[in-house]
């Protein structure tokens, strides 16, 4: 299953911090030289299997996907601030403007799908919920400082 993937600067060059606790090093070093090539630095976070070990896994929700619940605590005490983004995602515009969202107080911000066609498709994927809003859990501004504090 894929990892969870957070991003310290959202900058030409990012530090990229990758939470696992099952990929092999030939998957890593893969990454790594990908990354590399691009000019990015890879940190790898190994996440302990005892993490969310009962937690309900579903077809493709796996237990990395909860690893994001716990970033603050996962990753290192220096970062105060992140973008986490799913794996699966495939950014095509700069997300400066996004990582440079000033939190302030907040926990995190979350992109928000406020077209029409999205709420409805929302709606009918996420039945049996009575949505408003739809909330992209898969691209999350993290306040790990705030988080630090409170959580």
């Amino acid at each position: 299953m894929p990892p969870a993937v957070a991003s310290e600067r959202c900058h030409v060059h990012s530090n990229v911090y990758i939470m696992h606790s099952s990929l092999t090093d030939k998957e890593l070093q893969q990454i790594k030289s990908i990354l590399d090539d691009e000019g990015h630095k890879l940190y790898i976070v190994s996440i302990k299997d005892e993490y969310f070990k009962d937690a309900p896994v579903v077809m493709h929700y796996s237990k990395e996907m909860y690893y994001r619940l716990l970033a603050f605590k996962f990753l290192p005490q220096e970062v105060d601030k992140i973008l986490y983004l799913d794996p699966d995602i495939l950014i095509i515009n700069s997300v400066k403007k996004l990582y440079d969202t000033e939190l302030n107080e907040y926990l995190f911000a979350a992109a928000y799908h406020d077209r029409i066609s999205v709420r409805k498709i929302n709606k009918i994927r996420l039945r049996p919920y009575d949505i408003e809003a739809y909330y992209n859990s898969g691209v999350l501004l993290f306040n790990l400082k705030r988080q630090r504090e409170i959580i």
